[in-house]
Formats: C-alpha cells, structure tokens, sequence
C-alpha cells in the first residue's frame, strides 16, 4: 500500500525534526577537526578585548578577555565579531572580565552557550593569553550548559535559526516528494 502525500510529508517532517535534534551530537563528535581562526583585539563597551577564536565543523568558540579600558564612549558595533555573539556588560570593577561564548548547528548557529568568569576563581574561560583556543572548544562542547568551577553559566536556543535549519534538512526531500507526484500524474500512480 503506497503512502499518501499527507504521510510522507509527515515522515519527512519527523525525519528532518530528528536531524536537527541530532545536530549537537553529530557536530560534538567532530570537535577533533578544530582550527583556530582568530587572534587579536576588539573594542567595545570602552574597552580593549583580547580574542581568541577557534572552529570546528558547526561549531564555533570565541574568548574574549577585557585587556584595558579606553576613556569615553564608543560605539557598541565592534567589528570582526559574528551577529551571534551578544556579550554581557560586565562591571569594570570586576578583577577579571571574561567571556566564552560557543555557537553550534549547520547551516546556520542555533544553540548557544557563554561562560562568564569576574574573578581569578574561575579558569573557564581561560584566560586568553594562556589559552589553546581548540582546547577551549572541545571543553564548551564537553560542559555545554555547566561549570566545573561556578562561573555563571547562560545557554539558549534561537527558534527562527532552528527552524532555518528544520527547512534545509526538510525541504529538499518534500521537494523530491511533489516533483516525484507531479511526474507521476495527479493521482500518484504511474499513468
């Protein structure tokens, strides 16, 4: 008995849907393949930020560690960071300011996790001149969502990006459905 269009669609829904909640394992489990990408320094928020950045396939890791503050104000668009990133203000009376934000999902970034350390009690994020940037990545992957040593912790998921997602998986495959139909004739059965 053949499947009517409603339940292959259906399938592929589910199918796509499973796809897309196995994304942090599938991706997790390529962590090896890591490369840095990025050393340097960013302003924002009156202040020099020292990172570093490193990615492995869906997966990306920056580190970001308050090196000066800067007089004045300046505008919060700093250049060479991704959309994703959104860091938090951090009081400038903290002795350490350090953030590590992870970004995972194919095509696009949509789960997110950040690390948050204003002190020298919490080694992660490490600090950035210290840091092995693929090690850091491996670890965010490892810890997604906690701290070994209490740094404060915030993981989120973008519902738009997800579905964005849900639809690179999905669509191709409910295309292949119709075309095959519309090939076969309106009744679904070779003529």
């Amino acid at each position: 008995m053949a499947m009517s269009l409603r339940s292959k669609l259906v399938v592929i829904a589910v199918v796509a849907a499973a796809g897309v909640a196995a994304q942090p394992t599938i991706l997790g489990s390529m962590v090896d393949r890591c490369t840095p990408t990025t050393t340097g320094a960013v302003t924002m928020r009156r202040a020099v930020w020292v990172m570093n950045a490193a990615e492995s396939p869906g997966i990306d890791w920056i580190n970001l560690e308050v090196e000066a503050d800067l007089p004045g104000d300046d505008p919060d668009d700093p250049t060479g960071l991704p959309g994703w990133l959104g860091v938090p203000a951090l009081p400038t009376s903290a002795p350490e300011r350090r953030v590590g934000s992870a970004a995972m999902g194919w095509p696009v970034r949509w789960m997110f996790c950040q690390w948050v350390a204003t002190d020298t009690e919490h080694f992660f994020p490490p600090f950035t001149e210290n840091e092995e940037p693929c090690q850091s990545l491996r670890r965010s992957v490892r810890d997604w969502g906690r701290s070994a040593d209490g740094a404060r912790v915030e993981r989120w998921v973008s519902v738009p990006r997800m579905l964005l997602a849900w639809l690179t998986i999905g669509a191709p495959m409910a295309l292949v459905v119709l075309v095959n139909r519309q090939s076969a004739g309106k009744s679904g059965k070779a003529a």
